[in-house]
């Protein structure tokens, strides 16, 4: 059984702050310039003996961003830590812009939140922000760093499919960010629903952007939308994992729906909308 620590929301932020040698050690890590020739292979080896050590979680700020992460389990939390200069930044930076006159922003698979936090600390209320995730202990971290930093996230806690109904939630076994939906697996029966159904039900109109990282299941989210959908609900922008699962999705999307791509980072790729 995977072992994990609670995330004790009773206790202020700041009570797990780091200390002594972790505190070098974590800023060690932040410090390492982006740009740096092997920086990310230095950035590993400072990391090791506190990821690899006893499951801790500390109450860190980056660029004014207050979070209480865990010291593994979960990779976009633990990537977070330890290599924020690293985590999306290309992304992220992209989505903030995208954002900047205001929009709905739809984060699919929403993990602790970490994009919907980003995206609310810069943007601000100029834009209402959506994250779907079905996994409670996930949308718990992600409510705790929501209420530190006075940020306003409208949660659903539900998968999204192709279909609306029930469905089975695998665990990702040692990473909690890898979850999934998957017929017949064992695991935690979690509501579904389609993103069509979810905008109806939110009163969501147009969609500015959208970020879509659910593990092998964003054909059957994304195909099932594009085929009922008017087009005035179409996002603008989208960042999507660019993974041998979503290759014919992302295939349709610029071959057949008019997005073209505008970028594309290690494990992303941007696309955007044109005109009519």
């Amino acid at each position: 059984m995977k072992k994990d620590i609670q995330l004790q929301p009773d206790l202020p932020f700041g009570h797990f702050a780091p200390t002594g040698i972790r505190a070098v050690m974590l800023r060690l890590c932040h410090r390492l310039p982006a740009t740096m020739p092997g920086g990310r292979s230095l950035n590993k080896l400072l990391r090791s003996p506190l990821k690899h050590g006893q499951l801790r979680q500390f109450d860190v700020t980056y660029k004014g961003l207050k979070l209480r992460l865990r010291t593994r389990g979960n990779y976009c939390e633990l990537r977070q830590l330890f290599a924020p200069q690293y985590y999306d930044v290309e992304e992220i930076d992209w989505l903030c812009a995208e954002l900047a006159e205001g929009g709905c922003f739809v984060d699919i698979g929403g993990n602790i939140g970490l994009y919907s936090l980003h995206v609310g600390h810069r943007c601000g209320p100029r834009s209402r922000i959506i994250a779907v995730e079905p996994e409670p202990g996930l949308t718990e971290r992600m409510q705790f760093n929501a209420r530190n930093n006075g940020i306003q996230i409208e949660l659903a806690v539900r998968a999204l499919s192709d279909y609306s109904g029930v469905g089975t939630l695998h665990s990702g076994g040692h990473q909690s960010g890898e979850n999934t939906l998957i017929p017949g697996a064992n695991g935690v029966t979690v509501p579904v629903t389609t993103l069509l159904e979810l905008c109806d039900e939110l009163g969501i109109k147009d969609i500015r952007a959208l970020k879509i990282d659910i593990e092998g299941h964003e054909e059957r989210v994304l195909a099932s939308f594009f085929d009922q959908a008017p087009r005035s609900l179409w996002p603008q922008a989208i960042v999507i994992e660019h993974t041998t699962h979503a290759n014919r999705i992302i295939q349709r999307l610029e071959r057949d729906l008019g997005y073209t791509q505008v970028g594309r980072t290690r494990r992303n790729m941007l696309l955007r909308l044109g005109k009519q």
